[in-house]
């Protein structure tokens, strides 16, 4: 058994130990160990216990959250076949659990008779008819926080004279919750931050006000390790560790425990190395919410109109393929975890795909796009635009050059593509050549080539004309927003491919010039503002929704949206 070094997030979990537990963490903080401790735990305190881990969708579940929890639980000395077994009844000499189970497809089984009901919701009504003395909830963000409340929630019941305050072998946790998500970053998403309340109704605490001064002391800690100043640098640390004694955790008067971590919190275990390399690999926008955990919100007057509700969908995973690979590789969860487009289910493999690039020096990225036949959002047919996929790359994220980076990304994740054909919207400033380079390739000819040469077929896309005023493409976002003229079209969002595609229109504001709606690109120059927190993605999805729609938008049109 390996020896396990904690940090103080999981010190603060597992010393507390309180009935429920709300962790938003960042990539790099260990939230697989405590998932993986849960299980552990609940295994050795209520022996042949039932607890549920619901995910999105089953896709989810068996190819990022269970791989990570049982690498954790190999370092306990848990081995597959011997002391659990996966989706298939288990050996006679196994227990069983008290509450019975008729079927194993989805069901994680111990030999000491505690078992794991994997939930998925884009299954409606698996959880029902089920009762279960723990649940852990994983990416809780992408939750359908109204079903889960009608069908996931009320299974938590039963065995209280087993493990109840009055059954003589009271366990505090019994019938407690997990979640573990990462930083929320929409308004569907927000119910998760109101578990942190009780700081400030019991403590007087305004734990995201604190957090987000934390996190950019932390970010001067980078430059610091650059320039080797270790006085510049315990200064700033020292000062982080002052805020973050004013928000300690601690449980609720009910019994909650909430706590936000990131990287910084586990530097003991993965070193500053880890950061330093993460930061210069990933965009900035990307870095300050993977790893860093930021707390972002949505400005007022938004550019976009998005209702999570109606454009944003999340259960798009494949999971009859990656049930089969599971099976297939007798549930060997490491060879789940590198995806592609196969996982897809928003991917119609035999149609072409839209690209469009945004050309950049701090950034370049592509939104995907493609007609689909299904609406995810209503789970319905209907003929919908969806943007399923982004990439970007940073100037020394790779050692080759942004162009091919960003273009291999891409051929890489589609390799198993059918149609090899793409149809390709051209960012008018990347058709511009470098004046000062004889007979130069422009970034789109660089990138085209670069398609054509991985056998794809490039159809060139470009919208007539110059560059359309940003007003005209906000009226033509408002009525394809609306959602009510049946002659524009109906646009949809992969919430968890297209992350930070929303986050960019999400932060986008739109602001009056002589009677004129626009765009503010105030913060594409501010110093203080991070440059993919700006317009780039925005633009990008711009690009394809004006060269293929944009015509629509006629005098006889005289819908605007109202601003709130």
């Amino acid at each position: 058994m390996e020896p396990v070094i904690l940090n103080l997030p999981q010190y603060s979990s597992l010393i507390l130990n309180p009935k429920a537990k709300v962790d938003l963490w960042s990539r790099g903080t260990g939230k697989s160990y405590l998932v993986g401790w849960d299980i552990n735990t609940i295994n050795r305190r209520m022996p042949r216990a039932l607890i549920s881990v619901t995910g999105q969708t089953f896709g989810q579940l068996l190819t990022r959250t269970l791989p990570s929890t049982f690498k954790f639980l190999e370092t306990l000395g848990y081995t597959k076949d011997r002391n659990y077994v996966v989706g298939r009844k288990p050996p006679v000499n196994f227990y069983s659990p008290h509450e019975k189970i008729m079927k194993f497809e989805n069901v994680i089984s111990f030999s000491n008779g505690n078992a794991i009901l994997m939930l998925s919701q884009d299954r409606v009504g698996s959880a029902r008819g089920a009762n279960v003395d723990y649940e852990i909830l994983d990416e809780a963000l992408t939750i359908d926080k109204e079903r889960y409340d009608q069908e996931t929630s009320p299974t938590n019941r039963g065995n209280d004279d087993l493990w109840g305050p009055n059954s003589g072998n009271h366990v505090p946790f019994h019938h407690g919750y997990h979640y573990v998500s990462s930083m929320p970053y929409s308004q569907t998403q927000k119910w998760l931050l109101q578990f942190g309340d009780y700081y400030e109704k019991e403590a007087g605490l305004q734990i995201f006000t604190i957090w987000n001064r934390i996190v950019k002391l932390q970010m001067e800690l980078i430059p610091a390790f650059y320039d080797r100043d270790q006085k510049l640098y315990t200064q700033i640390w020292n000062e982080t560790i002052r805020l973050r004694k004013q928000i300690l955790p601690f449980v609720s008067k009910t019994g909650l425990l909430f706590t936000l971590a990131n990287a910084f919190d586990n530097i003991q275990n993965i070193g500053m190395s880890y950061i330093v390399r993460e930061y210069e690999k990933q965009n900035l926008l990307t870095f300050m919410i993977e790893i860093m955990n930021i707390y972002l919100d949505t400005v007022e007057d938004c550019y976009y109109h998005i209702n999570e509700s109606k454009h944003v969908y999340y259960f798009a995973t494949n999971d009859g393929f990656i049930r089969d690979l599971a099976e297939n590789t007798n549930w060997d969860f490491s060879k789940l975890e590198a995806q592609d487009s196969r996982f897809d289910k928003d991917c119609n493999t035999n149609s072409p795909l839209e690209i469009t690039p945004d050309w950049g020096a701090a950034i370049s990225l592509f939104t995907v796009g493609q007609l689909g036949g299904v609406d995810f959002v209503k789970n319905e047919a209907g003929l919908v635009d969806n943007f399923i996929n982004e990439f970007f790359v940073k100037p020394d994220s790779s050692n080759d050059v942004m162009i091919n980076s960003l273009v291999d990304q891409f051929t890489a994740y589609y390799s198993h593509h059918l149609d090899k054909t793409v149809l390709y919207f051209h960012d008018r400033y990347g058709d511009s050549k470098n004046p000062n380079v004889n007979k130069s390739a422009s970034y789109n000819d660089q990138a085209i080539a670069r398609l054509e040469k991985a056998g794809w077929t490039v159809i060139h896309e470009t919208h007539k004309g110059m560059e359309p005023p940003q007003h005209d493409k906000y009226l033509l976002w408002g009525n394809i927003l609306k959602g009510t003229d049946p002659s524009f079209p109906q646009v949809r969002f992969n919430g968890t491919k297209c992350k930070y595609t929303l986050i960019s229109m999400n932060n986008t504001q739109v602001i009056q010039k002589e009677g004129k709606f626009a765009k503010n690109k105030q913060s594409e120059r501010s110093k203080t503002i991070l440059p993919e927190e700006a317009t780039h993605f925005s633009d990008s999805v711009d690009k394809r929704i004006w060269t293929k729609y944009g015509h629509l938008l006629t005098a006889a049109s005289t819908f605007v949206p109202a601003r709130t």
